[in-house]
């Protein structure tokens, strides 16, 4: 990938994934790292096509796949007590170096959206969309001092795009400890979106940077991410997002209607949120734990507030438009006062140990960094051999077997031919984790000099199930 070597022209042997003029098709593994929260990083990822060279990429890349929902409370998180450092003489010195219009939309203090949430257009020009090569982010802030003056445009888009290529390698909601959380806690001002900005999901054995992993509890709150703020349901975003990118990893082409019955699945599989009691993600201290007030009514009544048309049915400026604003803002408004209330609230905030949500002490999305396989006898970690795929983890976790690449064959069927996934599988005789024997790597090459006509064939056969399957 174009962030992990200097060199990306020289490094990028895979092509258009689909492209039979190719004398040999390049076999794409996946296995030599451990699978993040959302996706599972190719073995070679400086092989990745460019987001760049579109003609290089499986899907059209103006195909909009998801577009998330934003939280109406996001245009009060100037009322957060860390900005109380705007006080600080020192503050003022810098925000007069560095500009203070930078230092108003840059910090999100941009204090005119708690009035101005829908006149203004903020609650419609917000966005965040995954395409099947990238993240666009738009974050609009005022403009000084037009937006103060009221002459000229009220505010300015900051639109945000993160490539695939880039910096990309996995998706996933933070729980607590960032600046966007009233306290560092709550998510009165909407959930926070972390991107893994390198391939460090790694193991143990293998030295360097790979050693480390990147998204234990305390990389959600100090390093290696990028984070989205404002979102509604992140874990949501998060899937929808990782699905994407793992589309990207394999070079499978997917599609809006694709995305959406990955979404279905999801819903009705793997979402905390449609089943708080059966998919529930324990914490590392229950069943004791301390109780935690939910700022149910902070959320409730400060946050999201009952916000009328400001002018009379007879006036010229009470259009169709503004009342369609409105009327938009009230009915997200009731739907997400309502999963606080029923889910947020008592499920991931009720406990001090789920509001800050690690998993367990030692181990996988544990309070103590980098411990997974240390303590355990029974581990595969210090028994790997050479081109052996990443043992299993320790502890079975419903997010661990439901990534982005088991749902995309779950759903959508399997991956280009060739893609391939190494990895280790339980045994029901033996009660154990098993490593199913490897083809040589040479054999596992599809020749286009050899194998044009079967090679196409079964391309054609893969396609046709594929429209089969979203037709049903």
């Amino acid at each position: 990938m174009g962030c992990c070597t200097s060199s990306p022209h020289s490094k990028r042997r895979y092509r258009d994934p689909a492209d039979l003029d190719e004398v040999v098709i390049p076999l794409r593994e996946f296995g030599n790292y451990r699978n993040g929260t959302t996706t599972l990083v190719p073995d070679d990822i400086e092989g990745l096509p460019s987001t760049h060279i579109y003609k290089h990429l499986a899907t059209d890349p103006d195909t909009l796949l998801y577009e998330a929902e934003f939280d109406q409370g996001h245009a009060y998180r100037c009322c957060q007590p860390w900005l109380a450092v705007f006080f600080l003489p020192a503050v003022w010195v810098y925000g007069a170096a560095k500009g203070f219009d930078y230092i108003l939309t840059g910090a999100g203090c941009s204090c005119d959206e708690v009035v101005c949430w829908l006149r203004k257009e903020y609650s419609t020009r917000i966005f965040f969309r995954v395409y099947p090569n990238r993240i666009e982010f738009n974050l609009p802030g005022i403009r000084i001092p037009f937006g103060i003056l009221g002459c000229g445009s009220w505010n300015a888009d900051h639109i945000i795009t993160n490539p695939f290529d880039r910096g990309a390698f996995g998706f996933r909601r933070v729980n607590s400890g960032v600046c966007s959380y009233l306290l560092g806690i709550y998510p009165t001002y909407g959930e926070t979106l972390a991107r893994q900005r390198c391939q460090c999901n790694g193991s143990l054995w293998s030295g360097g940077c790979c050693s480390w992993w990147c998204d234990e509890w305390l990389c959600d709150m100090m390093c290696c991410t990028y984070r989205y703020t404002g979102l509604a349901d992140a874990d949501e975003t998060a899937f929808a997002a990782g699905i994407a990118l793992q589309a990207y990893f394999e070079g499978r082409k997917i599609s809006r209607e694709e995305m959406n019955m990955c979404l279905e699945y999801y819903h009705e599989n793997i979402s905390e949120r449609t089943d708080p009691v059966g998919r529930k993600r324990d914490v590392c201290c229950e069943p004791f734990c301390i109780p935690l007030c939910t700022c149910r009514l902070c959320y409730e009544y400060v946050c999201h507030p009952h916000r009328n048309i400001p002018y009379d049915e007879e006036d010229p400026r009470h259009t169709p438009e503004l009342v369609e604003v409105y009327e938009k803002y009230k009915e997200l408004r009731d739907k997400q006062v309502e999963n606080y209330k029923q889910f947020t609230g008592p499920v991931r905030k009720s406990t001090c140990c789920r509001a800050f949500g690690c998993r367990r002490l030692f181990g996988r999305r544990g309070l103590i960094f980098c411990t997974e396989g240390c303590n355990d006898p029974n581990s595969k970690c210090c028994s790997k051999k050479a081109g052996d795929p990443a043992p299993p983890f320790r502890y079975e976790d419903i997010d661990d077997i439901n990534d982005a690449s088991v749902v995309l064959r779950k759903v959508l069927g399997d991956p280009p031919l060739n893609v391939t996934y190494r990895g280790w599988h339980w045994d029901e005789e033996s009660k154990e984790f098993v490593l199913p024997p490897t083809k040589n790597k040479s054999e596992s090459l599809i020749n286009r000099s050899a194998n044009v006509k079967s090679f196409r064939e079964l391309r054609e056969v893969q396609n046709r199930q594929s429209h089969e399957s979203i037709l049903k």
